[in-house]
């Protein structure tokens, strides 16, 4: 039983060590980085949705096939809720305790509501197309929005660019942020 006792002892020891040093290495992250961290990584999965869906689309319209205006209502429907999960994500984020903090949030919210009206008006022109339409038909009905999503991502660059030049701590945290990477180029 001595042995037991100090293998279960030597197990906790192990434990706890781990659990320090796990806590060791890059120390904690500033609010702003948290914050931006937390920006990106909304961004950063809407758009790839995005462009997922967009791309599905345009390789449908190119090579119209039998269920095409289904498939294009599937694909609207993703755009659509990445949409509203992106707008979820920056809606619920508390703003810093900063005044560049609240006009940051402000502006990430202004964008949130933008892209949620974009889809929003996309998927009433999809719903209302007929299950038989053809890709002329699809085209025309969906074309007019081609330049809303354009202008919505150049809106989503130039929202982030605001916010990250509104102060130095913020910039610093859409630097330091791991998942902002790929908007810092």
């Amino acid at each position: 039983m001595h042995r037991f006792d100090r293998a279960i002892s030597a197990v906790a020891l192990a434990a706890a060590l781990v659990v320090v040093v796990a806590g060791c290495g890059k120390s904690s992250a500033s609010p702003e980085e948290q914050w931006a961290s937390s920006v990106c990584t909304a961004f950063g999965d809407w758009k790839s949705q995005i462009q997922t869906s967009a791309n599905e689309i345009k390789s449908q319209l190119q090579s119209p096939q039998q269920g095409m205006v289904a498939s294009i209502k599937s694909d609207v429907q993703s755009a659509g809720t990445a949409t509203n999960k992106l707008a979820s994500d920056l809606k619920s984020l508390p703003p810093l305790t900063s005044d560049q903090g609240t006009q940051a949030k402000q502006q990430v919210n202004n964008l949130a509501t933008q892209a949620e009206s974009t889809v929003n008006e996309v998927k009433t022109a999809t719903s209302s197309l007929p299950a038989d339409a053809g890709a002329a038909e699809t085209v025309k009905a969906l074309s007019p929005f081609a330049t809303q999503f354009q202008s919505l991502a150049t809106q989503a660059s130039s929202t982030l660019s605001s916010v990250k030049a509104s102060s130095s701590a913020l910039k610093k945290g859409f630097q330091d942020a791991d998942s902002c990477k790929q908007f810092n180029g």
